[in-house]
């Protein structure tokens, strides 16, 4: 089937009128006009390659393929063979989030983003501004991705326009590559990593760091008094439990006291009841 399908491309199309530039000697080409054997080997080579990173099972005496679980998720995620194979290594159940970080800035698909002369005056000083370390030198491609997403889910505005520019496709592959971070950890039953990595991709969909008060998804409330919310050493639990009145007296604002009461019971609340017993 695989060597039917690949005659469908424009790859085959290419092969045929450019053998030598496929390396097709000519003798190979006059015994196979329509590539077959060579064809046969592509698909070969190509599920030995997935099967080394756990993406397939190969049977080699049948020619049949069976995906793996791994194998599922990178596709839904669209995944680079490397940058799955990246992950199968790296990925273990007790990382931290400087570490998840790292593996994203690994990942192939940003293997075209450089640093340039120009920018790393700009990247140094904003690696040291950004709430994760970032082990690798300014200088090293990675840690400019790892800078840059860490620079959008801040929301700091940058001066650089090849800068902005290579935010932006940084950030357009963050959710989706996090996401598969996220069902990676949850197939392997890491749940510890699950949820950092859960946590993560909702601070790069809301540009939000865990540490910020979610009252900042609502444009309403001024940075001022978003400021004096997270200067309290008060946990959101606690905030939900309290009136208006009370809300109030530790703003000392009685009017924003109303408001934050009314937005702090927009958010969804889970009350969960549990019975223990026995399995005897």
């Amino acid at each position: 089937e695989g060597v039917h399908w690949l005659s469908y491309t424009y790859l085959f199309i290419r092969m045929l009128r450019n053998p030598s530039l496929y390396s097709i000697s000519p003798d190979d080409f006059d015994s196979d006009h329509l590539l077959e054997k060579h064809r046969s080997n592509l698909i070969h080579t190509a599920a030995l390659q997935l099967e080394k990173n756990n993406l397939i099972r190969y049977e080699k005496k049948t020619g049949i393929l069976f995906p793996t679980e791994y194998g599922k998720i990178s596709s839904y995620f669209y995944l680079t063979n490397e940058t799955a194979a990246i992950y199968n290594k790296m990925l273990k159940s007790n990382l931290t989030e400087i570490e998840i970080f790292r593996i994203f800035s690994l990942s192939t698909e940003f293997r075209y983003v450089v640093v340039r002369d120009e920018e790393k005056v700009e990247i140094k000083k904003l690696s040291e501004i950004v709430p994760i370390p970032i082990k690798e030198c300014y200088e090293e491609s990675t840690a400019k991705i790892n800078v840059l997403l860490q620079v959008y889910i801040s929301q700091i505005q940058l001066d650089g326009y090849a800068l902005m520019s290579d935010m932006v496709y940084v950030t357009q592959s963050a959710g989706r590559l996090l996401r598969a971070l996220f069902e990676i950890s949850l197939f392997k039953g890491w749940t510890l990593l699950a949820e950092r990595c859960l946590t993560l991709c909702k601070m790069v969909e809301r540009r939000m760091w865990k540490s910020m008060t979610p009252f900042r998804q609502f444009s309403k409330l001024s940075p001022e008094v978003l400021r004096r919310i997270e200067s309290k050493d008060f946990s959101w639990d606690r905030l939900q439990d309290l009136s208006h009145h009370e809300i109030g007296e530790l703003m000392r604002n009685p009017k924003i006291g109303k408001i934050l009461h009314k937005l702090i019971h927009r958010f969804p609340k889970i009350e969960l009841s549990t019975q223990i017993q026995p399995v005897t």
